[in-house]
């Protein structure tokens, strides 16, 4: 009887054993995040003549991400923003960039990107390819992207509103020649070329 206990727990573990390598071979599968909230952030920043840089931020922005770590060149990101948001800090410039020698809020209010394609070139790191459009121009551009987190949501433990949330967080830059969408007001006094930092707090669905 004894010997048979033995044989019987040998064989459980080793079922166990087999069944947990099989789970860990299983294909993860995409997971469709939310980019809306106010911890999501676009700075945009130039040359001011030479002299010194200057920046423009708008919080918070919606859009859709899916992303498979197993399979990260398979992941999408769509997302719009609204340049009426864009803050400076100085008025007279953000009615400036409303405008429309700029943005033109009032016929174009938003500004929209769309991935055509992932390249991974490091463990965390990838280059996103996509497409622009401002004010119903679209252009290519690259962001390079690096993934910061993906898990339940370390604050949760602290902070009662963060309880039961599964985020994941990104951060990406590029640069751009803003002329190219019809924003070339100013340059090459003001820099034709802007430096853009994203970072994306994302909430899964």
């Amino acid at each position: 009887m004894q010997v048979t206990y033995r044989r019987f727990s040998g064989l459980c573990a080793v079922l166990l054993a087999a069944a947990l390598q099989a789970l860990a071979a299983l294909p993860a599968f995409a997971e469709t995040y939310s980019l809306a909230g106010s911890h999501s952030t676009v700075v945009v920043s130039w040359s001011h003549a030479g002299l010194s840089r200057h920046s423009a931020r708008l919080v918070g922005f919606e859009g859709t991400l899916t992303f498979d770590p197993a399979a990260v060149e398979t992941s999408t990101v769509e997302t719009r923003l609204q340049p009426s948001r864009l803050s400076s800090g100085v008025a007279a410039l953000d009615r400036l960039l409303r405008g429309p020698d700029f943005f033109n809020v009032a016929e174009h209010p938003d500004i929209r990107f769309r991935s055509t394609g992932i390249t991974v070139t490091g463990e965390r790191q990838g280059v996103v390819m996509g497409e622009l459009t401002i004010l119903g121009v679209t252009k290519p551009v690259t962001l390079d992207v690096t993934w910061n987190f993906k898990g339940e949501h370390p604050l949760g433990l602290v902070n009662p509103s963060f309880a039961g949330k599964f985020v994941a967080g990104f951060s990406a830059r590029t640069k751009l020649l803003r002329s190219e969408w019809g924003l070339g007001r100013g340059a090459p006094l003001i820099s034709d070329e802007v430096e853009i930092a994203i970072e994306v707090e994302a909430e899964r669905r």
